[in-house]
């Protein structure tokens, strides 16, 4: 098996499915590959695909589960996770992502990003004015550093895209974090890095993945060559809410940094914030053992990680 192409599925519709396997079946360049589908407790399960492998949850567990759980049914050892948003067109994109999989199996490799939308989906026009190529990760971010944001709001460990780059037609190169929602990695390094254990329902899932992946020994990468478009839903199917939002940022916190309480503290209070405080609390053995686990695998001083890619770490 040279590929395992894995896809959450929440409440998207058939049709429109379809049209992302179809997308993907029309333009795939290799043989011998499969497309795994990960029904995240529908409203309406999905049926038979032809050629598809339709994995359920019995409950709504989140993308970042949904991802783990593909994983961990591929047969291949080089994965391939996309959103269930994600078109192709024919520029070899697989075998190009496999290649960087090969060449670089302690990474999480993104494509270029062709922002597309529901009025407009052709990718050889968008990819001439919208494509941006992975991100930077925001830490303290609130209304004082960014004015458009709400009182209320608190963007913090987010992940944010990089300037757009001129050239795309250059080698892959590292970045903080990746987006875009197309993905490549070795499975061995997915299952060290623990894949998103603990993670809920969406929110956080790219910074989550991409620290564990620079800390504990190995990077993040995107490919400009690898254009992928991404159709931007003005509404999307996860229906998650602002409590479980924070809970992730603060799981992701305590995981990863030393001084993770501040970051909390950060967060401010209110109603929301006490509601995700909750849910922290009555998930916190879990977290700390993970805490446990991962400080063994640390490798990379986060600070030195924010430094090296100029990431305002202040308050």
């Amino acid at each position: 098996m040279n590929l395992s192409i894995i896809i959450p599925y929440h409440n998207e519709g058939i049709e429109f499915i379809t049209t992302t396997i179809d997308s993907i079946k029309n333009t795939i360049d290799v043989e011998n590959y499969e497309i795994i589908v990960v029904d995240d407790c529908s409203d309406k399960p999905l049926e038979n695909i032809e050629n598809v492998t339709i994995l359920k949850h019995t409950i709504n567990k989140g993308v970042g589960a949904a991802f783990d759980t593909g994983v961990k049914f591929a047969k291949s050892e080089n994965i391939f996770l996309m959103g269930s948003d994600i078109r192709f067109t024919k520029n070899k994109w697989a075998s190009q992502i496999i290649t960087e999989i090969e060449k670089y199996p302690k990474a999480f490799t993104c494509t270029s990003c062709v922002a597309l939308s529901a009025k407009e989906l052709d990718i050889e026009k968008r990819r001439l004015v919208n494509v941006v190529n992975g991100a930077t990760i925001l830490m303290f971010h609130d209304k004082k550093t960014n004015p458009k944001k709400s009182e209320t709001y608190r963007n913090i460990i987010e992940a944010q895209w990089l300037p757009r780059i001129k050239d795309r037609d250059i080698d892959s190169f590292e970045i903080p974090c990746i987006l875009g929602a197309a993905y490549g990695v070795k499975k061995e390094w997915y299952n060290y890095v623990d894949g998103w254990a603990g993670h809920k329902k969406w929110g956080t899932l790219e910074p989550y993945i991409s620290l564990k992946s620079w800390l504990f020994g190995g990077s993040c990468r995107v490919a400009p060559r690898i254009e992928t478009g991404h159709i931007f839903k003005q509404h999307g199917t996860h229906g998650t809410s602002q409590p479980i939002l924070f809970y992730n940022k603060m799981l992701v916190a305590t995981l990863i940094l030393d001084d993770y309480q501040r970051l909390i503290n950060f967060l401010g209070t209110n109603n929301t914030i006490e509601e995700a405080k909750k849910i922290y609390n009555e998930n916190l053995y879990f977290i700390l053992e993970k805490k446990k686990e991962y400080k063994n695998k640390i490798v990379y001083d986060y600070l030195d990680f924010f430094k090296r890619f100029n990431i305002d770490y202040r308050l």
